[in-house]
């Protein structure tokens, strides 16, 4: 899988993107609305390895490095991770960057761009994002995609969150 935008070139996960990746977790304002801790890098390579054989091939969706198009720098990752809100399974929009590639649009570049590809062809009919309400930037970039609020609720421990969701064009 993979996916060209202007500025960026998404693709899946491999175990060598670890070290940057952990990298961009290292910066606590990255990790400061899920959970505030940064992974080690042992974390981060176990997670990559899970992610592989647990989303790829078995659910067709996952999360995808961003890449700048022009130098291959890893700024983050982005894509779907599997979630159930009020007993429905749906796929959870999920982005972090580095601190360097914000404020220039990039999240909603590559959101936008995992979004179409997400909704092509009936791979998915609902997509979701789980914000914390102190995230603007996050919500944004939620809006900006056409993801609109659709409720909040309590995670337990971890407080209140706000739900966006928005649905597949096509899909009452």
């Amino acid at each position: 899988m993979r996916i060209e935008t202007a500025r960026l070139s998404l693709r899946e996960l491999r175990e060598d993107d670890a070290e940057a990746l952990a990298s961009i977790f290292s910066h606590p304002s990255v990790v400061l609305y899920s959970g505030g801790r940064s992974p080690s890098l042992d974390e981060v390579r176990d997670g990559i390895r899970q992610h592989i054989t647990g989303y790829y091939a078995t659910r067709g969706y996952g999360l995808f490095v961003a890449e700048l198009r022009d130098t291959g720098t890893i700024v983050g990752r982005i894509g779907f991770l599997a979630t159930e809100i009020d007993k429905s399974a749906d796929a959870e929009l999920h982005y972090h960057l580095a601190p360097d590639a914000w404020g220039n649009g990039l999240a909603t570049e590559a959101a936008r761009a995992v979004l179409d590809w997400g909704f092509q062809g009936g791979r998915l009919e609902r997509v979701v994002a789980v914000i914390h309400p102190d995230n603007h930037a996050s919500r944004r970039v939620a809006e900006k995609c056409g993801l609109t609020f659709w409720k909040a609720i309590e995670i337990q421990d971890a407080g209140l969150f706000q739900i966006y969701h928005a649905r597949s064009p096509g899909v009452d």
